[in-house]
């Protein structure tokens, strides 16, 4: 006798059953709020976009998670010495990412 399939991995963040989005429409909005944590976003879309976020229980869920996920990151490595080499290849690698790439968001949190 063959066992059943396991059960697909559940979607990460905002792309998860329930979701009021589509996948497409939450590409674009963990997008939106990886550049709204950068501080990338000019004033106007800034605004827009906190009260997207402000009104929505999946986005304001998923602010919360990336948020958290910077701050652990930033408090754990303050004192790491780097190559200003190193540095200036990781800057070129997420330009080249940006430019020409969208990540998947259940994929990028497997290879983590």
């Amino acid at each position: 006798m063959h066992s059943p399939a396991p059960a697909p991995a559940p979607k990460v963040g905002l792309q998860r059953e329930g979701s009021p989005y589509s996948d497409a429409e939450c590409d674009d909005i963990i997008s939106k709020l990886e550049q709204l944590l950068d501080n990338e976003l000019d004033a106007g879309k800034r605004q827009e976009f906190i009260e997207q976020v402000n009104s929505c229980d999946y986005c304001l869920e998923q602010y919360k998670i990336e948020k958290s996920i910077r701050s652990m990151i930033k408090s754990g490595f303050k004192n790491i010495m780097v190559s200003a080499n190193l540095i200036k290849n990781i800057k070129a690698s997420i330009q080249q990412t940006r430019g020409t790439t969208s990540v998947d968001l259940g994929k990028r949190a497997k290879s983590a």
